[in-house]
């Protein structure tokens, strides 16, 4: 009969140590998932804040790129310096992307500081001439003479005709 409650209590004390073990590799196990969810806190964190940065930088290049557009189709002598000196509070862009507010930003700019721009740029269409010229048209090749041609010449042009064979 000893026998048997001695093995009870080894049993016992064996279940005890088996449940101590697994309760220490539980609370280890939070541990460890409490640090790897605080780390994915501060890296979503970081990542939030550098696309918010890259947002407002390619906002802010775009907005300027449209203001230079603008400023040199009103006649900007020095498109440039126009944006620079531009109060551009109004300007922004809307959620599809679309830049707001440059000409009435470009208009007061034009109104307060005449000087930095000149005559707006017209279409031809709009003075009644044509203010383009026509493209280039390419020119045909010209005929090659095999008896006039240099040694070095005429080596070159039959290479390239056999290498088209």
């Amino acid at each position: 009969m000893m026998s048997n409650s001695r093995e009870k209590s080894v049993s016992d004390d064996a279940l005890r140590q088996a449940l101590e073990a697994a309760q220490n590799e539980v609370n280890s196990m939070r541990g460890e998932m409490d640090a790897l969810l605080a780390r994915q806190d501060a890296m979503t964190r970081t990542h939030e804040e550098a696309l918010l940065r890259v947002k407002a930088e390619s906002n802010r290049e775009v907005v300027t790129a449209a203001l230079r557009a603008e400023a040199m189709r009103m006649g900007a002598h020095n498109p440039d310096d126009v944006v620079r000196l531009l109060d551009v509070s109004g300007v922004r862009r809307d959620d599809g992307g679309a830049v707001i507010g440059v000409t009435e930003a470009l208009e007061s700019a034009r109104r307060e500081r005449a000087y930095l721009f000149g005559e707006q740029v017209r279409p031809g269409v709009a003075l009644g001439t044509t203010m383009a010229h026509g493209a280039p048209r390419p020119g045909g090749l010209e005929p090659f003479d095999a008896r006039s041609a240099s040694s070095s010449d005429y080596e070159a042009r039959k290479w390239q005709f056999l290498a088209r064979s």
